[in-house]
């Protein structure tokens, strides 16, 4: 029996699947643990009840039925929840018994949840908006996260766990949320994700190998028409050929490619098709007119928060519909490996001690090569931020904030805890400016204490970072591709794969000039040789200047009608000046212009009941 009232539940794909919830029940026999809306698909709402309560996965949860149902009974049981957290695959796990709500998030964060404390109880949603609307009390985005998202991205730390709407909090990745009998609700980190001290390389690889063969078998079975992205990248040509373990049939590829483009995915993505017969490349052609970022901005649609890929939803919309014309229903890509299996390169800061100074500047100076930059810079670098608290770089994004210079971010920027603020911190408001400085500065002063004892290295915080976002990414996907009729899939993102690629710390998964040597080692004699030892990636960022141009008129109108500007939070004038530098073929932060527009849309395409300044289409 599951537990759940289908409030709106339809078989029209365009309708959105979603849940709200809360806790204590309210009083009635009959009272919901969730209430759903939407479409779902197969598999990705499930639920088991038994005498000690009710457990429920949304997402991709990929156990059998029996051992789902042995699983739950058996964790209920022995109150060990987090057993729930080990099945193979990518999910949201709530946990309800008589006295308490308990709720984990996928480690990489692909299914988060939000919260609301209010009137006695807790209520929970699978988007923020309808966690505040269901919960009552007003909506209104919160304008401090916002600039956060744009202005500071790799600096979770400011926003901590406020959602992109007032009021509501976000549990993320790898966290659990208790809510008690009383209402009161609880979080913390239930999975810490740390390199293992007896963890050698062989044993990393068989881990990931195995987890990652797991992850796509189960898929390729359960797929009544499978097909894969082929970018000519590492990761989504691993997953394909990995596929093709699992499958007899013939397999359908995509790759996007544009005429007038300098990327050379193609040329790979050819070239590896002709290793297996089985394998179906399809070109999925991209015009200047259709396909560049920035164009049908106005029809932008994100899943409750802002999207920052919604810039290139023409190019991703065409994909959808090639893939849609072959009958797809699960589509697996290479989605969180650059994240998982790229350490940045403040890695080399761990190198900073005795027994490792060779390896520091023997890769310093690969890296450093690689960047046309000084290998003395690189190592001095390193070794600063071998010395650098977390307190000290939130303070110091507090003055950049305030006295935001001209300069770029260089390469060498990334050995940092994270990339400083740019030019584009000059988009702020001076309130804006020093409200986000001052949060910044009280980040950094209740971390003093404790931070040595509580923090990860610089390398690790970027990488879960990055997973976060990857994670993110690929559940906008998701959601703009279920009209299609589509479920786009990510193994990469899956927990299993995720605690491999992290079982060793990040200068033993880093061998540079190779790209991604533990998976590598992970898939070889699995996935043909030439597939993992490509050493570039394809560069699309010639489209981002083509695309803006055609745009320019859209682009000022979004700029001069901002959303963000009403909430005080950007002087349009600036980004109008950055936007300006762009058309030129001058270096934009074209990351930042993104982000902003994602924002925006959100903003515009979300309704804000009682609030209509906010949203309301342009």
């Amino acid at each position: 029996m599951i537990d759940v009232t289908a409030a709106d539940h339809s078989t029209d794909r365009r309708l959105h699947p979603g849940f709200t919830g809360c806790f204590p029940l309210p009083a009635g026999p009959s009272a919901p643990l969730l209430r759903v809306t939407g479409h779902w698909r197969e598999g990705e709402l499930r639920s088991h009840r038994c005498a000690g309560g009710t457990v429920i996965t949304v997402g991709q949860c990929l156990a059998g039925e029996r051992q789902f149902a042995a699983d739950a009974e058996r964790a209920l049981a022995t109150d060990r929840l987090t057993t729930l957290t080990r099945w193979a695959g990518s999910y949201l796990c709530v946990v309800v018994r008589p006295g308490d709500l308990t709720a984990f998030v996928d480690l990489a964060g692909q299914y988060p949840l939000y919260y609301r404390r209010r009137s006695g109880r807790t209520w929970i949603g699978s988007r923020p908006m309808d966690t505040a609307v269901a919960a009552g009390g007003g909506c209104r985005p919160d304008p401090q996260v916002l600039a956060a998202q744009i202005f500071c991205p790799g600096v979770p730390l400011l926003p901590e766990s406020r959602s992109v709407v007032a009021g509501v909090e976000r549990l993320g990745g790898g966290h659990a949320l208790r809510i008690t009998a009383d209402g009161e609700a609880v979080q913390w980190e239930y999975e810490t994700l740390r390199p293992r001290d007896d963890a050698s390389a062989a044993t990393a690889a068989e881990a990931l190998g195995a987890a990652l063969d797991e992850s796509v078998g189960l898929r390729a079975a359960r797929a009544r028409t499978l097909t894969a992205d082929f970018s000519g990248g590492l990761d989504s040509t691993s997953v394909a050929f990995l596929s093709l373990r699992h499958r007899t049939d013939p397999l359908p590829v995509f790759t996007y490619h544009r005429a007038d483009t300098s990327c050379d995915d193609l040329e790979f993505a050819r070239g590896y098709a002709r290793l297996d017969e089985r394998l179906r490349l399809e070109v999925v052609t991209g015009t200047t007119a259709g396909t560049l970022p920035y164009q049908d901005l106005h029809d932008g649609e994100c899943d409750g928060e802002p999207n920052p890929a919604a810039v290139g939803a023409a190019r991703t919309r065409l994909r959808l519909e090639r893939i849609a014309a072959h009958g797809g229903d699960l589509h697996l890509g290479g989605e969180g490996g650059d994240a998982l299996l790229s350490p940045p390169p403040s890695y080399l800061a761990g190198l900073a001690r005795p027994g490792g100074l060779r390896r520091l500047f023997r890769d310093g100076h690969q890296l450093a090569r690689a960047r046309h930059s000084s290998p003395l810079h690189v190592v001095g670098r390193a070794a600063h931020l071998a010395r650098t608290p977390v307190a000290t770089a939130l303070r110091r994004t507090a003055e950049r904030l305030e006295s935001p210079g001209e300069r770029a971010p260089h390469w060498l920027d990334t050995l940092s805890w994270w990339v400083p603020p740019g030019p584009e911190a000059a988009w702020l408001t001076p309130s804006a400016r020093g409200e986000l400085a001052e949060l910044a500065r009280t980040r950094a002063s209740g971390r003093r204490a404790r931070e040595r004892r509580t923090d990860g290295p610089p390398d690790l915080r970027t990488t879960l970072h990055e997973l976060r976002a990857s994670a993110s990414a690929q559940r906008q996907l998701a959601h703009l591709a279920a009209p299609f009729g589509i479920w786009p899939q990510a193994p990469f993102l899956d927990n299993d794969v995720v605690r491999a690629c992290l079982l060793l710390p990040a200068h033993r998964r880093s061998r540079p000039p190779a790209l991604k040597p533990l998976l590598g080692s992970a898939l070889a004699g699995v996935v043909p040789a030439p597939v993992l030892a490509r050493r570039t990636k394809g560069d699309y960022s010639d489209e981002d200047y083509q695309g803006a141009r055609r745009a320019a008129g859209t682009l000022r109108d979004i700029i001069g009608t901002s959303r963000l500007a009403a909430l005080g939070v950007i002087e349009p004038r600036a980004v109008t000046a950055s936007l300006d530098r762009a058309l030129m073929g001058l270096r934009a932060p074209f990351p930042a212009l993104n982000r902003f527009l994602g924002v925006e849309l959100w903003l515009r395409n979300t309704s804000w009941p009682g609030d209509s300044q906010y949203g309301g289409s342009s």
